[in-house]
C-alpha cells in the first residue's frame, strides 16, 4: 500500500460528494410546497377549532364540578334577583304560568320542551319537557343559568317572550333546566378531554414537523478529516 492511498480519505468531503451526485437525481423536481402548506393549515385550522370548542364547553364543565345539594331559593315571588348565583344547582318553588308559555321542538331528537315563568315574578323562567307537565309538581330543581349565559340556545325563546307576550326577558333573566343535575354534564367534561388529547397530538405532530434532523455521526467524522487532509 503506497502513501498516497494512505492520505486518502475514508469519506468524501461534502466538495467531492456533491461533485459527484447524480444529474438525474438533482434534476427532480423538489416535493411541492404548496402541499406542505395546505396541511399545515389544516391541522392549525383543527387546534383552534378544538380550542374553540373546549371554550364553548366551560359553562358545562364548571357546572359538573358544583355541588351536588341543591341551593334551596324559597318561593319563586320571594327571591332577591341579586342572591341568584348563575350555573348552580337550584331547587325553587312556585306556579306555572302556562298561559304565558314558550313551547319548541328540537330539531334533532324531535323532543318538545316548554319555558314558562312562575307566579308573582319575572326574573326566572323553568325549562322541562313537554311530557313532564303530565306529572304535577310544587317545585322545580335543576340548573340555574342566565340567557345570557346559553348564547344562541335559548335566543329565539328569549326573543318570543319579548316581541310576542311583551315579557322583559333580558341576558341577566335566569332560567331554570329542570332535573339537570352537575352529574349530567359527565359528557362536557368527556367531550372537553377528547378535544384537549386531539390538541396535544396535533400539536405534537406539528413540532414534530418543524424539528431539525440530527446530524449523522458520518457528517462529523467527515469534517474532522476534511481538516486533518488539509
Amino acid at each position: 500500500m503506497n502513501d498516497a492511498s494512505l492520505k486518502e480519505p475514508l469519506h468524501p468531503s461534502p466538495r467531492r460528494a456533491a461533485e459527484e451526485l447524480d444529474p438525474e437525481l438533482v434534476a427532480l423536481p423538489l416535493p411541492p410546497r404548496g402541499r406542505r402548506f395546505t396541511t399545515l393549515a389544516v391541522m392549525a385550522l383543527a387546534v383552534a377549532v378544538a380550542l374553540g370548542l373546549v371554550s364553548t364547553l366551560r359553562h358545562d364543565i364548571a357546572y359538573f364540578f358544583a355541588s351536588s345539594a341543591p341551593a334551596h331559593l324559597g318561593e319563586a315571588s320571594d327571591v332577591v334577583p341579586a342572591t341568584l348565583v348563575s350555573n348552580s344547582f337550584a331547587e325553587v318553588r312556585g306556579t306555572p304560568v302556562l298561559s304565558q308559555a314558550v313551547r319548541y321542538r328540537r330539531l334533532l331528537r324531535g323532543e318538545r320542551f316548554i319555558v314558562f315563568p312562575l307566579a308573582g315574578q319575572r326574573t326566572i323562567f323553568v325549562h322541562m319537557p313537554e311530557s313532564a307537565l303530565d306529572a304535577p309538581r310544587g317545585s322545580y330543581a335543576g340548573r340555574l343559568v342566565t340567557f345570557g349565559q346559553m348564547g344562541r340556545r335559548l335566543e329565539g325563546v328569549r326573543g318570543f317572550f319579548e316581541e310576542a307576550m311583551g315579557a322583559p326577558v333580558t341576558s341577566e333573566s335566569y332560567v331554570l333546566f329542570v332535573d339537570e343535575s352537575p352529574r349530567s354534564e359527565g359528557w362536557a367534561l368527556a367531550l372537553a378531554g377528547l378535544c384537549l388529547l386531539f390538541i396535544a397530538l396535533d400539536v405534537w405532530l406539528l413540532l414534530r414537523w418543524f424539528r431539525p434532523l440530527p446530524r449523522a455521526a458520518d457528517d462529523t467524522n467527515e469534517g474532522a478529516e476534511d481538516e486533518a487532509s488539509a
